[in-house]
């Protein structure tokens, strides 16, 4: 049996068997539909985004108020004196003023108009947080698979190690073997061990970074339910490109800023048009003289002008205007990139499964019953075993590579594909 062979063996047997469990531990299952609507329900980061929302809802109510102005209401009372020639004692005046500032120039519907694109765009941006954490919750789901089929690939190794440790042993005994071979299954045990432990920690902590995404209490304790198996698609980047313009979040909401700029440049044209005040007067003297009047007062916008607030938001539109090409830019290259990333990914995972494992498939043996009859020694074993270790990690990270750049691909058009 040939070196080849026998790694087409061992890879078969490693990819049949069903990847060891945490040692019968009744762990809660996790699936991928489970963990994205967890995060949406109870992710930390992204609930303290949605509060944003009612701030911004809390600023709409106040420019819906029919008037930003409160009405005052003033009093005054003195004391007259009788202290001419002939006057005695003395008398109590008292006056009552009630003044309203007045909007006039269409102030509340330009601010009303503001308040709409600014809430739209929280919304947005809320909609792109969820849109990064989709992507972070599915690339951890998924790298959560692969250090679990990584972890029962080790273990399969260790066991595998073990009975050959076994055999060797039992044919030392029978003087078959000499001791080196022994102690070199024995090294292999040891190495395979330390790797196992590796790889658990490895795995828990990654199911660590899953529950933190979730909302879960991060002890690693999740048992993640999935297939890493793939089926690509072809995707057109004309395609991707209308889509991702059509409807990434971070876009629209660059675009809501724009139009929130331009109704509070509006809003501040408007209120350099002076607001009237109006007053009325009610005055009773020496309680006989009754005085009723009205009174109106304008600023005179001499000064300020809204210069400054001009100014500042030409500022803000021309930043806001570049931050949005910025954003279209970004956008054409996560597309192409992650497009670029899958078709390489895809192509991988293609070569691999068409050049290995369908020729695996049809060499499988079990590579202990070689050794166990004598027709291998323990270093030929070593040998077809580093070689199986590598093609199965190879693969392995084929796949991974497969559905981080899925997720990537994902993301950058802003939907499920």
């Amino acid at each position: 049996m040939t070196n080849v062979k026998l790694l087409y063996v061992l890879i078969a047997l490693a990819l049949l068997l069903p990847p060891a469990s945490s040692q019968g531990q009744e762990l809660p299952s996790l699936t991928l539909g489970d963990a994205l609507a967890r995060a949406r329900e109870q992710n930390p980061d992204l609930l303290a985004a949605r509060q944003e929302l009612e701030i911004a809802r809390g600023r709409l109510v106040k420019a819906r108020y029919p008037n930003p102005f409160n009405p005052e209401i003033g009093g005054e009372v003195t004391n007259r004196s009788r202290g001419e020639p002939g006057e005695i004692g003395s008398s109590a005046d008292f006056a009552v003023t009630l003044s309203q500032e007045l909007e006039v120039a269409g102030q509340r519907g330009k601010r009303i108009e503001e308040a709409e694109h600014n809430l739209e765009k929280i919304a947005q941006q809320v909609r792109d947080a969820e849109r990064v954490l989709t992507a972070q919750v599915k690339g951890a789901f998924y790298q959560a698979l692969s250090r679990k089929r990584r972890l029962g690939l080790f273990r399969q190794v260790e066991n595998l190690n073990r009975r050959l440790q076994e055999i060797g042993a039992a044919r030392f005994q029978a003087g078959e073997v000499p001791k080196m071979e022994v102690n070199l299954a024995e090294i292999r045990l040891g190495q395979a061990r330390k790797d196992t432990i590796v790889a658990e920690s490895e795995y828990r902590n990654t199911l660590r970074a899953l529950e933190r995404l979730i909302g879960r209490e991060p002890t690693g304790a999740s048992e993640p339910l999935g297939q890493l198996t793939v089926q690509p698609e072809e995707f057109q980047l004309t395609d991707l490109l209308r889509l991702a313009l059509e409807g990434r979040p971070d876009l629209r909401a660059s675009a809501e800023e724009l139009r929130r700029i331009d109704a509070e440049i509006a809003l501040t044209r408007r209120l350099i048009v002076p607001n009237p005040t109006l007053s009325f007067l009610y005055r009773e003297e020496e309680r006989r003289d009754r005085i009723a009047g009205a009174a109106v007062s304008i600023p005179l916008p001499v000064f300020d002008r809204k210069q400054a607030e001009l100014t500042q938001l030409a500022g803000r539109r021309g930043q806001a205007s570049y931050e949005r090409r910025g954003v279209l830019l970004r956008i054409r290259q996560e597309v192409g990139d992650a497009l670029r990333s899958y078709e390489a990914a895809k192509a991988g995972v293609a070569v691999f499964e068409k050049d290995v494992l369908e020729h695996a498939q049809e060499n499988f043996q079990l590579i202990e019953t070689a050794y166990r009859e004598g027709k291998i020694d323990l270093l030929q074993v070593v040998v077809v075993q580093n070689d199986l270790f590598n093609a199965q990690f190879s693969y392995l990270d084929s796949l991974s590579d497969y559905w981080s750049a899925r997720t990537a691909l994902e993301q950058a058009v802003g939907q499920d594909l």
